[in-house]
């Protein structure tokens, strides 16, 4: 116990006993005191009795050493007793029992030498008694004082100190009056105490809930603390995230240009100012060519990384008082925004263009930076930023119609044709829905004996609202479109079962020409379309004969070259079309798989005795002939053609003079007609 583990010294317990509010703790502490008073005192009373009985008084020794060895014993029980870890209650008993054996012991062993003196004891007992916290010890004194009188009265008569019943009633009496004012005295005191100690729980209490506040109150100023750093956090974190959203709000997240939305609030608010009509501005849309080819080739990370470079490219010309954003995908928009006349503006855009123009060099490629560019002027195309928009969109597909890294202005009559090409592009769909188009063949003569030698299947489509429709006219927009593939498997498939049915029938050992859209060249899918078509129809891969056309080789050659490869592996013919107009060139001519080469119909037009043109065709012959080549002449019209053709050993000829496109009875017509001898 924590209380036994002090210095014993009776300063030191009063000092403990005046420091103490507990009223456990009063008692063990006024319990140790009394022991600490009471066993040196009785190992006094051992000494005192043997110098003071045995030497002065000269007493018997077997008694004197009975008598002191009992105070000694009497000492040692209250130092053992103070030393040992009891509770309150059994500690107050045995030292109120102890006391009262002291008391028993000096009336029963000494009343015949001090004789009434043991009284006077009796009531200092009784009164240091009533100093304690409790009781307990009082009842024991009194009790122990009253048997000791009835024992001397009526037990222990002895000479000279004769204590007569009448003595014994009134200090009894006396006794009784000492007890009941000590009784008295202590329930009031006692009464006081447990007031004083109610008021003291009361303020300790008090105390205890203020503290509690306190501490309750220096948790929430903590936690307020927290919380106010989590707020300031939570702030913080909320004006980033505000600054994100108007981020990506106002801006593009791949490029960091102003967005779509800031450009038409900037436009509105442009708008909004120029109460004065002279005051005008200018919207440029700018489109990247060849932009899908670098996304299809080289994936789309590399796409964003080409349009993070434009953009970069372009923040770097622009004017720092215009407005430069990213409409999305590769579409950026200019906002010119200050007030020079439409020849600056053109100058301006113009020195944009040719500076944007530069080459990108990877790993595996090279490409071109350019762009078409369309301009809107406000008020003139537009008076609302919607309508400016349009009108700039509408300039910037027209310079791309016009071969692209260009630049045009809008004009009224953009819009018509933009609508037709709209209109155009929705019947051309329902065209290809409803199955709208059909195959007329034109029939090839050898040029010596003028037999047949095949067929040019050459679609057509007779639209509902157009009527007859120019293939020049709808094959570039179905190219465009994304239909030339499902039109071109279309055609291959149907002339070669109608061409099957004629071999069937005829057995003229005849060709069929079809002709290929560069488009359709690069779909990776084209010989399994090819080898299909063969097996289905089940025709002689040697009749049939792929036109294509020198545009196919503008890109990739290499990859060209290994497609033709593949359709010559299934021993389909391959022939040059349109020879001449395009981007021939003799370093790859002699590498291509070429069966025959077609003469375009405008080296023949011009064929003359006087045009030197005519030289042009003979050269062209000889070198088809030098590249083991089947020579066809398109477009034969009169005689001088033919004569001149066949002076220069032309092999085959193909035009009005001889047979125009016709359908497929009139085909049926002509080889029964003309059979092959």
């Amino acid at each position: 116990m924590d209380k036994l583990k002090f210095k014993r010294t009776v300063p030191a317990v009063f000092e403990r006993l005046n420091a103490a509010d507990d009223p456990s703790l009063i008692l063990y502490y006024q319990n140790i005191l009394s022991c600490m008073l009471a066993s040196p005192l009785l190992f006094l009373g051992a000494i005192a009795n043997v110098i003071i009985v045995y030497f002065f008084w000269s007493g018997n020794l077997t008694e004197v050493l009975t008598n002191s060895a009992i105070f000694l014993l009497l000492g040692l029980t209250f130092e053992t007793i103070s030393r040992k870890e009891l509770n309150s209650d059994s500690f107050d008993h045995l030292i109120s029992l102890s006391q009262s054996t002291c008391l028993a012991f000096i009336v029963i062993r000494y009343y015949h030498i001090i004789g009434p003196a043991v009284w006077t004891a009796a009531f200092v007992m009784i009164i240091l008694a009533m100093m304690r916290l409790k009781i307990t010890m009082l009842y024991y004194i009194t009790a122990t004082t009253f048997i000791c009188g009835l024992y001397v009265t009526f037990l222990l008569p002895v000479d000279g100190f004769r204590f007569a019943p009448v003595y014994f009633l009134i200090q009894n009496i006396l006794f009784a009056f000492v007890f009941s004012l000590a009784a008295a005295t202590f329930h009031m005191t006692q009464l006081r105490y447990d007031k004083a100690m109610k008021r003291l729980n009361a303020v300790i209490t008090q105390k205890e809930k203020i503290a509690g506040l306190y501490e309750t109150l220096n948790l929430t100023k903590q936690t307020l603390a927290t919380q106010n750093k989590e707020l300031q956090s939570s702030n913080e974190e909320i004006r980033k995230n505000e600054e994100r959203l108007h981020f990506l709000a106002y801006y593009d997240g791949l490029t960091e240009l102003p967005n779509r939305k800031m450009i038409l609030e900037r436009l509105h608010l442009l708008v909004n100012r120029s109460d004065d009509k002279k005051s005008i501005f200018y919207i440029v849309f700018i489109d990247l060519d060849n932009f899908k080819k670098i996304n299809d080739t080289m994936g789309h990370l590399y796409g964003d990384d080409y349009l993070k470079y434009t953009a970069r490219r372009l923040k770097e010309l622009v004017h720092e008082d215009d407005l430069l954003g990213r409409m999305g995908g590769d579409e950026f928009a200019l906002i010119i925004q200050r007030n020079i006349k439409e020849e600056a503006a053109y100058n301006y855009v113009e020195s944009l263009r040719n500076e944007l123009c530069d080459k990108i060099k990877t790993h595996c490629s090279e490409f071109k930076v350019s762009a078409s560019f369309g301009i809107s002027v406000f008020p003139q195309d537009g008076k609302e930023p919607i309508e400016l928009l349009k009108s700039a969109d509408t300039s910037m597909y027209k310079a791309k119609e016009l071969g692209r890294n260009n630049i045009q202005f809008f004009r009224p009559d953009m819009k018509e044709e933009i609508l037709n090409k709209i209109q155009m592009e929705s019947l051309l769909l329902k065209a290809y829905e409803n199955k709208e188009f059909f195959i007329e063949y034109q029939p090839q003569f050898n040029a010596e004996d003028h037999r047949i030698r095949g067929f040019e299947a050459l679609i057509r489509w007779n639209s509902p609202h157009y009527g007859r429709v120019s293939p020049m006219d709808f094959i570039p927009l179905a190219e465009e479109m994304g239909l030339i593939i499902g039109i071109g498997q279309w055609v291959l498939l149907t002339a070669c079962h109608k061409f099957k049915e004629l071999d069937n029938r005829f057995a003229q050992n005849l060709c069929i020409s079809v002709n290929v859209s560069a488009v359709q060249i690069r779909d990776k899918n084209f010989v399994a379309i090819v080898k299909n078509v063969l097996d289905e129809t089940n025709m002689d891969p040697n009749q049939l004969e792929l036109e294509i056309t020198e545009s196919l080789f503008i890109d990739n050659i290499e990859e060209t070259i290994e497609m033709l490869n593949d359709i010559k592996a299934l021993n389909v013919r391959i022939s040059l079309d349109d020879f001449g107009t395009g981007f021939s060139s003799l370093s790859y001519l002699r590498r291509l798989p070429i069966d025959t080469l077609k003469i375009d119909k405008s080296f023949i037009d011009d064929l003359s005795d006087q045009d030197a043109s005519i030289r042009i065709v003979g050269d062209i012959i000889s070198l088809g002939h030098n590249l083991d080549a089947h020579i066809v002449a398109e477009g034969i019209e009169n005689t001088v053609q033919l004569d001149y053709l066949k002076a220069n050993n032309c092999d085959c000829i193909q035009g009005f003079m001889f047979g125009r496109p016709m359908c497929f009875k009139d085909v049926e017509a002509l080889l029964e007609k003309n059979p092959l001898k």
